[in-house]
């Protein structure tokens, strides 16, 4: 399918998503016949039925970056445009070329595309996204024929805006009469006028929620009755319903990393981390723990294991110590705190020792005291505890 230049369509400012899979028959020329989005260097998304009539991978073309095409062109392409070679054609296994059911393909680049300005990964839907809601503001792109019964593909990639159209709507009687799935997306305009036709196959239909959000890839450009035909619009692939099986090919990581950042929540919930961080670090690494933890000994033990506060103070965080037991005396501490300016540090450091064999704690209610303190999050970055009986941790 490709888009009709009935008065609205412009010719298309660079879409560094836009791929053209170009067919090369026996002969060294190359003729545009689908579309695709860019995912990574790695990979291509596209229409399955692109692939009916030739599913050898030496027969096709991918050239990235481009503005313009030349219809059977025999010449190398120029900077910044790219040209690859297909790896690997992977077809929905459930795809039906009869109902055009399951209409999804990738393909494997070799060797992999460079991303830069002209060219760069598309976004994709959440997976708690759900099916794209009306309204939107969604574009189609293509080369494809601006007339129903056009020669040959447009030579430069145009684009159109068109709406969302409700898939009870589309499926109705007068329209196309049960024929769109669930997983199908329905765009374009009750008249007619504009739409995708022939060589728009394959190709992305983005949509966006303002002007602050990116284009998200949410249909793929797959069937329609003629071409921009009155209650006939084209009916997309919803990329949302096959991300699980995107990411089973192309590897979840790699999925996670071409969608957008989730929007935040409502109020009354707790705002989440980003579901696509800056990095390739867990979830977790994001939480407020200390980017460099301090060693646990940094100077020489002292016998002093908690020092009085001022202010008594509460915390909501449980120490790594056990409480003391009921029966343990409480003028441990207060007897060699008395002494500890006559005593020798020898003598204190073999008294502490003594102590910590005796697992006796010097303070009933650690909450009354400050000091820095160690806690194990859930998530350290700390060697694990052992199978040793459990010793306090000495702070100066």
């Amino acid at each position: 399918m490709a888009l009709l230049d009935l008065s609205s369509f412009l010719v298309s400012p660079q879409w560094p998503l836009w791929v053209t899979i170009q067919a090369e028959p026996t002969s060294s020329r190359r003729y545009h016949a689908c579309g695709g989005s860019l995912l990574n260097s790695h990979w291509v998304l596209t229409a399955a039925h692109c692939f009916d009539n030739k599913k050898k991978v030496y027969d096709w073309r991918l050239v990235f970056g481009a503005q313009e095409i030349e219809y059977g062109r025999n010449k190398p392409v120029k900077e910044p445009q790219q040209e690859r070679y297909v790896q690997k054609i992977v077809i929905h296994e459930k795809y039906n070329a009869v109902t055009e059911g399951n209409d999804i393909a990738l393909l494997k680049i070799t060797p992999p595309v460079t991303c830069g300005n002209f060219i760069g990964p598309c976004c994709l839907p959440h997976f708690k996204a759900g099916p794209p809601q009306i309204p939107h503001t969604c574009y189609v792109t293509g080369w494809g024929y601006i007339k129903e019964k056009a020669p040959r593909p447009s030579p430069v990639l145009m684009e159109a805006r068109v709406d969302l159209i409700d898939l009870d709507l589309c499926n109705s009687t007068q329209w196309y009469n049960g024929r769109v799935t669930s997983t199908n997306v329905c765009a374009g305009y009750p008249e007619g006028k504009i739409d995708t036709c022939q060589g728009d196959s394959g190709g992305p239909l983005m949509c966006r929620d303002n002007v602050d959000s990116p284009f998200v890839v949410v249909g793929i450009t797959s069937w329609g009755v003629g071409c921009a035909r009155a209650k006939r619009p084209g009916v997309y692939t919803a990329t949302w319903d096959y991300l699980d099986w995107i990411a089973s090919k192309i590897g979840p990581n790699a999925l996670h990393l071409i969608q957008p950042a989730t929007p935040h929540p409502p109020t009354t919930r707790q705002p989440m981390v980003s579901f696509h961080p800056p990095s390739l670090r867990p979830p977790w690494y994001f939480q407020h723990l200390p980017s460099r933890p301090r060693p646990l000994y940094l100077r020489p033990l002292r016998p002093l294991l908690h020092r009085p506060s001022s202010t008594q103070t509460s915390s909501s965080l449980m120490p790594l110590l056990s409480p003391p037991t009921p029966a343990q005396p409480a003028s441990f501490a207060t007897q060699h705190m008395r002494h500890r300016t006559t005593l020798s540090f020898a003598r204190r450091l073999q008294r502490l020792i003594e102590a910590l064999k005796m697992r006796t704690y010097p303070v009933k209610h650690p909450s009354q005291y400050s000091g820095p303190i160690h806690y194990h999050y859930r998530f350290s970055t700390f060697e694990p505890l052992s199978n040793k009986p459990s010793e306090p941790f000495l702070h100066s």
